[in-house]
């Protein structure tokens, strides 16, 4: 039996919605991908820095890992779709382990860019990873999302 491991970061909640209803159903264990430095609560402020992170390559330090990435064959990785790729937190994420022959499965909350170009960054970050197709869920309906969740992981046959 594969080993799972579901690890996010959320911003509002709704990709944490998400992530939940993914270790509900897969039975893996979840980690919750948080900067040192909190964002600023105000949506427009969060937007901006956003935006000036990813334009300047930012890669923020995050207050924690996963003890034994060795031990998970499949690694969900979950966020919000910011200016059409992920939060650089995640990038940060992407980069602290090697992810060599494991298979990455990709899920974002969006407000109508589905995932961006987040598939394709990530097989740049992890060369030697197998990159499946992501889940892309509108935030608007993240909370209740559950059947989505359950089709895509048949789909997937995890």
């Amino acid at each position: 039996m594969k080993k799972v491991l579901i690890a996010y970061f959320s911003y509002s909640g709704n990709t944490r919605a998400v992530a939940d209803s993914i270790r509900e159903k897969a039975a893996g264990d979840i980690f919750e991908i948080k900067p040192v430095k909190s964002y600023p609560a105000e949506y427009t402020a969060v937007v901006q820095e956003a935006k000036k992170e990813l334009n300047d390559g930012y890669r923020p330090d995050l207050a924690a890992g996963v003890q034994d990435m060795g031990a998970y064959d499949i690694v969900f990785i979950g966020y919000p779709n910011w200016w059409s790729t992920m939060p650089m937190g995640v990038f940060s994420f992407l980069e602290a382990y090697d992810f060599s022959g494991k298979t990455i499965i990709p899920f974002c909350t969006h407000g109508g860019g589905g995932l961006g170009r987040s598939e394709r960054d990530i097989k740049k970050l992890c060369p030697r990873a197998t990159v499946l197709r992501g889940l892309a869920i509108r935030g608007s309906v993240a909370d209740r999302a559950q059947n989505d969740v359950s089709a895509f992981l048949q789909a997937l046959g995890v």
